[in-house]
Parts: structure tokens; C-alpha cells; sequence
């Protein structure tokens, strides 16, 4: 099982230049490192220059320089987690929310903003996803031990819904979105799924409605 991060002083979140690129050294070191156990000083220069800068940050505490080889003090780790797991957890909310492709600055930008309420409440949005689009493992928070000890997600798509269970549709990212609309599926109905095969069947009020899996998950629902 993954190690929660130990609690850390969170960066402040500046828009100075100086911290932006410290923070991209950072998460760069960290994504380095998940590939291989030895992080390159001349890797982190080639990826991002400023070797100047980069050495600066063993002064500031963030990092240490052995051998040309690059290592995270205490708080240089903790920052480079927490900006780690910001920036993957933008991707997904991007990705499996608002149905983007092409989000990755925009997840570079969201990652120096967002305070730790706004971080923990996509991630409990979200359901404490494991992974990122492209499988990378997304740094734990304190809100993903909390989840360990519940069984649904504040939030889920419709395809993963019990069969019988009720729920309330909170929003819908799916096609044919004027036809779920037409018979009553919007934002803020109550649904209850009969059934998942060979279509998704759900009860809205007296009326019920046969879905497809491309259909069902597009449509969020939080379990009544």
C-alpha cells in the first residue's frame, strides 16, 4: 500500500518566477525519479536550463547536489509531492470531467493556485483516484486515508452505480445531452439504475430511459 506523505509546509503559492521554476525543478526531479534511482543534474538542464538556478536551490534547502546527481531534502520533497499530486489531479479533472485533450499547460497553471481545500475537494470529487491519464501514480493526501475507510466516492459516473441504487444526476459530460435532457435526465434529477446489460436502464420519475456505456459515463451522479 502507498505511504501517505508526511504533513509539510506548503509552498506559498506565488506567481514569482523564481518559485514557478523552482517548482518545475521540482516535479520534473520527482517524475525523474519514478523512472529511474538516480536523478542527472544533466538531465534537469537539458529538460528545463538554468543550471544557475538549479543549483541555488541546494542554498534554499530544496534540493542536494552529490556527484552531479540531484536528491530531495525533507521539504524539497514534500513541495515537489505536493505540486506533483496538483498538477496530476488537474489532469484528471481536465480529462475525465471536462472531457479535454489538450489540457497540460492548463494543468501546469491550475497546479500553483489551488489551495489545500480546493486540492482535497477535487480529489474527493473524483473518487482519490490512483493514477493520472497517462498512469502515473498520484501522490496521497490526507483525504485519500479518510476514503480508505468508505466504500463509494462523493462522486461517480453512472456505468459505476450499483444496479437498484438511487442517486441524484449532479452533471453530464455525455452525448446526445438535448435527448437525455427531452426525457428528464438534467442536472439535479433522481435516477435509480435497473439494470447495466445489455444497455444502462434508469428510472426517472415515471419514465425510463435506456443508455449506452459511451452515454452512462458521461453522466455524474452522486449515490442518494
Amino acid at each position: 500500500m502507498e505511504e501517505i506523505g508526511k504533513p509539510c509546509r506548503r509552498a506559498a503559492r506565488s506567481s514569482t518566477e523564481e518559485s514557478l521554476f523552482e517548482d518545475e525543478v521540482l516535479e520534473t526531479v520527482w517524475e525523474i525519479r519514478e523512472k529511474s534511482e538516480a536523478v542527472r543534474l544533466a538531465d534537469v538542464v537539458e529538460e528545463l536550463g538554468n543550471e544557475e538556478s538549479i543549483r541555488r536551490m541546494q542554498a534554499n534547502g530544496l534540493i542536494m547536489i552529490q556527484d552531479d546527481k540531484i536528491y530531495f531534502t525533507e521539504e524539497g520533497e514534500c513541495r515537489a509531492r505536493d505540486i506533483t499530486r496538483r498538477h496530476l489531479l488537474a489532469e484528471r479533472l481536465f480529462a475525465d470531467v471536462l472531457d479535454l485533450t489538450d489540457y497540460e499547460e492548463d494543468a501546469c497553471r491550475f497546479e500553483h493556485v489551488i489551495s489545500p481545500e480546493v486540492e482535497e475537494a477535487i480529489c474527493t470529487f473524483l473518487g482519490h483516484p490512483p493514477l493520472c491519464p497517462h498512469g502515473r501514480p498520484i501522490p496521497k493526501g490526507k483525504c485519500c486515508e479518510l476514503y480508505a475507510k468508505k466504500v463509494q466516492p462523493l462522486v461517480q459516473s453512472l456505468k459505476d452505480l450499483e444496479v437498484g441504487k438511487q442517486a441524484k444526476v449532479l452533471f453530464i459530460t455525455a452525448p446526445a445531452m438535448d435527448r437525455l435532457a427531452s426525457m428528464g435526465l438534467v442536472p439535479g434529477a433522481s435516477i435509480r439504475l435497473q439494470q447495466k446489460k445489455p444497455s444502462y436502464v434508469v428510472e426517472i420519475d415515471e419514465t425510463t430511459l435506456a443508455v449506452g456505456e459511451d452515454i452512462a459515463k458521461g453522466i455524474y451522479v452522486k449515490q442518494a
